[in-house]
This record gives structure tokens, sequence and C-alpha cells, in this order.
């Protein structure tokens, strides 16, 4: 197994690479009081993956799987670590030949705790793509204790608490190719402690795992300025773990396909009213600079969970959508029927990626200086009846906002070392393009989502209706049949007396 450690250091903070925290021995590198960011990558053959990850992987072709924990992002520089994705889980799958993927399936059920029936019942169809999501920040923690224990072992503690560490990351990243046969495992974590140690420091001694586990650890800040927008420049200190006697200088630079843009941030949240089962979401905008460079487009990717869905027709009228500030719809996937409830619907829901409209902004931004604003009209199915509520909750994470712009050194991109690909957007833009991401920041949360209650009917009380209905329509018929039939017997005396007369 190759294990590679990264912290980065915020060039705002030290001038240079801080030395001082680094101790190298001869088979450990002993940190102390470091302010970083970290990044853990692994890199693990076929032969050294346990089985029942290999009865997942052996059925797919392509198997990607994201993990955000949607805290709000306070660095001011992240580097090569810039990306980010809705907060949730992301499975992105694409099978070996015929394969149903069956044992993926079977890991989600029985791990995660989430109803997986089969991948073409609970997955969304992209092409040959199989696409799953579930906005739950807390799943990970949950599937990563009955892992510590199948991986570990019940008396191997030091493994357990290094597998059940990766609960604090903010991001986690699983790739596996089969071309290559080989598993890839990315963690990032903005503080020791995640989102709630901010300004926490790194106190830590790493030494390798087993004789022949290869461990890089590098500390670095920034290179200073690329000679292209597309370009990162790192420099600091790199060693491996028992082989090398002292950290060495680096100083590089490399393409990267995701960046970040400071100073500009976007706040989601519902129009209000929020329209009973008709809510809109508002996304406010502080993009006061020009795209970064010609040819860029502004857009908003949404993961869309039930009981959430959009209305395909209503996101074909241009002329609405331009009144939202939408200049193009590029993508809807999913589920989008109109009429069903929740507890018709087996997969997750959809996704909807558009085209922000910028022209026009710009152009009144120079005169009155306000805010990017768009909207997207959403609705809601009807969700299941509950015995003890009359109202559920609903959660819809914040979308992934970039600028989307096309690249003159793409193909230089794979020799990122901290290259990140299948994030779920890639695809509808051409190879040859690179992001400037701009971070969620919410007013009042600390995880990038909205949550909504919906009225649901309570079941005691429907119950009540129920009876109440069936007792009034038995009181009506009972009226109406006592009606007809006093009628009936008084036109037949009536008659009878009728008939006494004429005789």
């Amino acid at each position: 197994m190759k294990r590679r450690i990264t912290f980065l250091v915020s060039p705002y903070e030290d001038d240079e690479a801080p030395e001082d925290p680094l101790r190298l021995s001869e088979d450990a590198l002993e940190i102390k009081g470091l302010k970083a960011i970290r990044e853990d990558h692994f890199t693990l053959t076929f032969d050294e993956l346990p089985q029942f990850v290999k009865d997942v992987v052996e059925q797919t072709q392509k198997l990607h799987v994201r993990f955000d924990n949607g805290g709000n992002t306070e660095n001011d520089w992240l580097g090569p670590f810039e990306s980010r994705l809705p907060l949730g889980v992301h499975i992105f799958a694409v099978p070996l030949k015929e394969s149903k993927m069956t044992n993926l399936c079977s890991f989600i059920s029985k791990y995660a705790d989430i109803p997986c029936s089969s991948i073409e019942a609970n997955f969304i169809s992209r092409g040959q793509l199989k696409q799953f999501y579930a906005p739950d920040v807390d799943v990970l923690s949950n599937i990563l204790k009955p892992l510590a224990n199948k991986i570990c072992g019940p008396s191997k503690k030091a493994c357990k608490d290094k597998v059940l560490a990766l609960r604090t990351a903010t991001s986690l990243d699983l790739n596996y190719d089969s071309a290559s046969n080989i598993l890839d495992v990315n963690a990032i974590w903005m503080s020791p402690h995640g989102s709630k140690g901010k300004g926490e420091s790194w106190d830590l001694q790493i030494k390798p795992g087993a004789p022949g586990d290869r461990v890089e650890v590098g500390v670095f800040t920034s290179g200073g300025k690329s000679p292209s927008e597309e370009e990162l420049s790192l420099r600091g200190k790199l060693a491996v773990v028992g082989r090398d006697d002292e950290l060495k200088p680096v100083h590089f630079s490399f393409a990267s396909r995701h960046h970040f843009r400071r100073g500009e941030m976007h706040i989601p949240e519902y129009s209000k009213p929020t329209a009973g089962l008709h809510p809109k979401v508002e996304v406010s905008l502080s993009t006061t600079e020009d795209p970064p460079a010609d040819g860029c487009t502004l857009n908003a990717y949404f993961t869309v969970p039930q009981p959430f869905f959009v209305d395909p027709y209503q996101l074909e009228d241009d002329k609405l959508m331009k009144s939202y500030g939408i200049k193009k719809v590029k993508a809807v996937e999913g589920e989008t029927d109109l009429e069903a409830p929740v507890w018709a619907m087996s997969k997750w829901g959809a996704i909807v990626l558009v085209e922000l409209e910028i022209e026009h902004h710009f152009r009144i931004w120079k005169k009155i200086r306000h805010h990017l604003k768009f909207t997207l009209p959403f609705h809601l199915r009807y969700m299941p009846t509950h015995p003890e509520k009359h109202k559920d909750t609903a959660i819809l994470p914040a979308p992934a906002i970039f600028w989307a712009c096309p690249s003159e050194q793409w193909s230089r991109m794979s020799k990122n070392p901290f290259d990140r690909r299948m994030l779920g957007y890639e695809e509808y833009f051409p190879e040859e393009t690179y992001f400037y991401h701009l971070p969620p920041r919410f007013r009042d949360a600390t995880l990038s989502r909205w949550s909504l209650d919906v009225p649901i009917l309570n079941s005691v009380d429907s119950q009540l209706i129920e009876w109440g209905t069936m007792g009034i329509v038995v009181l009506g018929f009972l009226w109406v049949f006592g009606a007809i039939l006093t009628s009936f017997l008084g036109f037949g005396r009536k008659k009878v007396e009728e008939h006494q007369k004429k005789e």
C-alpha cells in the first residue's frame, strides 16, 4: 500500500512553509502545532483489498464514491482542494459488461442502511453511468463503524481508530478502475476535527504501517503567482518516512482542473412565502468581477432528492427561466414524474444543471451595485402519513456553483497529483474545460442545505377522518333512503284514498 500525506499551509498565515513543527527521525515524522489542511491519499492494488470490497468492485468497470460533509469553507486559500459537491454521498458506477452490480446494492443496504433493491430500481441512469445520491451527512459515520470491525477485526484497536478517523473528514473519495485494478482513497480535513475544530493544530506522529508500506509526507504553501490562470504553484518540504534522512525542499507547478474565486459566494434560501408544495429556491451571488476568462459560463448544479422534484415542462419555458435569471437549462436527469407520491418512487431523485444569465447582470451592476440572483422552481411530492406528526422535514442540498472556462492546458491536467474527476457535471462540458468554484456561505446555518417543513397527513387523524366520512356517507344514505321511502309510502296512501272516493 502506498500512502501520501499532504499538509497545505495558508500563505496568509506564514510566508514560508513551517519547518519548526516537523521532526524527521529514522522511522517517523513528528508534527506539532501545524495549522493546515490535510489530505491522505491511499493507493491499494486489487490483491490488497478486503474480500467484501473485491466482491463490489469486480462487478464494476469504474466506481467513484464521493462524500462531502457540507460544512461552510472558511479558508481563504485551498490550493488544489477547491472542488466541492452538494453535501452527502454520491455514487457513480459503470457496470462491467452486463453486470447488474448486485453486490454494490447489497453493500449500500447492509452498511449504509439505505434501501437498495437493485441498481435499476434505485439508481438513475445517465447512459452507461449509474448514479446514486443520499443527502445524509451522518451516513459516513454510520457505515465506518461496521466496516472498521470487518476490515480490522475485533482486537486491532489502532487499525479501527484509523478507519474511524475518517468520520471527521471534510470530504472522502474512493475511485476504482478495472483497467488498472487499483483503488484510490482520498480524505481531506480542513482541521484536525473536521468543521468542528476550526483553527486547531495538527499534533501527530507518522510511521509506515507495515515494513513494505511507502509513506510520503509533504508540507506545502503557495509557490507564488503562476504564469497561467490554469496553473497552481506549490513550494515546501517533502520526505519519504523511514527512507529519507531529511526533508527535501521542493517547488513545482501543475495545470489544475479546479480553482477558487475569492470574494464570491452564494447564499441560497427559499423565496418567501414558500408556497406550500411549490417552493422556489433563490440564490444570491456576490459576483462583482468579470468572468475569469473569455468564453466562461456561470453554472449551478443541483442534486434533487425526494420528496423534491422539478417540472421539466416548466423548465422548457425560456421566457419564464430568463425571468428567473436562468439563461439555459443544460440537463435534467432522473425522476420527473409529476403525479407520483413519494411512496410510489424507488429512485433517489434527479439532477439539474443550469447556465445562469450574467450579461444583463454585469450591465446593471456597473450602474447599480447589487448581487446576481437567480431562482429555480421546485415541487414537493405527497409524503407518507405518520401516527404522531403533522409535518415532516425535507432536505435540499445547496447547489455547486462554478464558472466553466475553455482550457488551453487541459491535456496536462491529468498530471496534477491532486486531480479530482467525476463530480457529476463535467460530462456536460467539453473535455477542454477548467472550473472556478464559488463556495456556499449561509447566514444562519453550519451546513450547506435547506430544511423545509412539509405538511403531511397524521395517520390517527386520517382514521378519524375516514370513520367520520364513512359516518356522514351512511347518514346521508339513510336520509335519502328514508326520504324516498316516505315519499313512496305517502304516494301509495294517496292513491288508495282517491280510489275509495270514486267508489
